[in-house]
């Protein structure tokens, strides 16, 4: 399994990172660093597109879903990720 990536907070204390999965029409983008990554990932570990990458994502933990597509509507994005909240739906 994937190392997640983490950060120092001022206090000192270690923080996981996390991000919306954001799924477009055509593709979906993690939140935390805009770069391409699978709709069923659970965290960020895969850059995925026409060149995919493995193991060269942002580690972020996905902790919600949105859609920035008037295509998707909250019904279709409930079917993609069941798992996750949604976050800020446009449509």
């Amino acid at each position: 399994m994937p190392k997640s990536r983490v950060r120092i907070n001022l206090t000192g204390k270690r923080e996981e990172t996390t991000a919306t999965l954001y799924i477009g029409a055509f593709e979906s983008r993690c939140g935390h660093c805009d770069r391409p990554t699978l709709s069923d990932a659970l965290r960020h570990t895969d850059i995925s597109g026409w060149t995919p990458r493995p193991g060269t994502g942002c580690g972020a933990r996905f902790v919600n879903v949105a859609s920035d597509s008037h295509r998707n509507t909250s019904d279709d994005l409930r079917r993609v990720r069941p798992d996750l909240p949604l976050r800020d739906h446009i449509a």
